[in-house]
């Protein structure tokens, strides 16, 4: 696919691959480790400040949710424009990348689809009863994408893969850095389990920690894959969150119990390993 201005995809695993990496790279290794850290502090500040209130006043209200979820993109964005213009034009070019092969497509919409419903056909041949959703249901897929591409994902991932990553990936290596992203990024979510009404209560904090440490390195393949498009990092978010709303995988969301969850973590980690094992073979 092609786009305005969109350089052609870069090999798996190369560092050097996206002019955001590049600008990393050309700053020193204690630079890169600062505005890591200072990035990350600031990202759990906003969104944490957020979420606090809405804890404290026991609100369930959707303002205090989406505030929070904007706190990387916010930081990044902030933090790009005091370095500079050049900065923020670096960052926000991963916008304009389109250009990746169809199967980086292909894997940013349908594989946590299929990685769910590979998962629901398992727990049922382990004697699950799953509650299949509707035709209509499944009809509102387009609708929620766009609501969690707008209302989440447009929070995060300017922040998690523009900002962050690149800086990450010029200090270590692929794996690793998509490692330190996922700590990062799981202890970033810690405040949900507090909030009011939020679906992450019914879900054990280890297991969603080692789900977010298993995507972020799918997240780092498709991204060296797609030269580093960020329009490819929000369409595998959005792709993934909205398989969770519609498929039943989370204890009170439609599943009886953890077992289609934990299936589909697994069934994750296992391609988690598969793609960390070609970043580290192609560096």
């Amino acid at each position: 696919m092609t786009g305005s201005g969109a350089p052609r995809a870069s090999r798996p695993g190369a560092r050097d691959a996206t002019p955001a990496s590049d600008a990393a790279e050309a700053k020193s290794p204690g630079a890169c480790m600062r505005q890591a850290v200072v990035f990350s502090i600031l990202s759990l500040a906003l969104s944490w400040s957020a979420w606090g209130l809405a804890i404290l006043t026991d609100s369930s209200a959707a303002g205090w949710r989406v505030a929070g979820a904007f706190g990387p993109s916010l930081a990044a964005l902030g933090l790009a424009a005091i370095s500079g213009r050049s900065d923020l034009s670096r960052l926000l070019s991963g916008f304009s990348r389109w250009r990746a092969s169809p199967w980086a497509w292909v894997f940013a919409l349908l594989s946590t689809a299929a990685v769910g419903v590979t998962a629901l056909l398992l727990d049922m041949a382990a004697g699950g009863e799953v509650d299949w959703p509707a035709a209509q249901v499944l009809m509102l897929a387009p609708v929620i994408f766009l609501w969690v591409l707008v209302f989440s994902v447009a929070g995060e991932e300017t922040g998690w893969r523009g900002y962050l990553l690149p800086r990450l990936l010029s200090l270590t290596g692929p794996v690793r850095a998509s490692l330190a992203l996922g700590l990062v990024w799981a202890l970033w979510h810690l405040p949900l389990w507090a909030l009011p009404g939020d679906f992450h209560a019914a879900i054990p904090a280890w297991l969603f920690g080692v789900q977010i440490l298993a995507v972020s390195v799918l997240y780092t393949w498709l991204w060296l894959r797609s030269g580093g498009s960020l329009v490819l990092a929000h369409v595998f978010h959005a792709a993934s969150n909205t398989t969770l709303g519609l498929l039943p995988l989370i204890p009170g969301e439609g599943a009886d119990g953890l077992r289609p969850l934990t299936i589909a973590i697994g069934l994750l980690c296992v391609v988690s390993v598969f793609a960390g094992w070609r970043l580290s073979r192609a560096r």
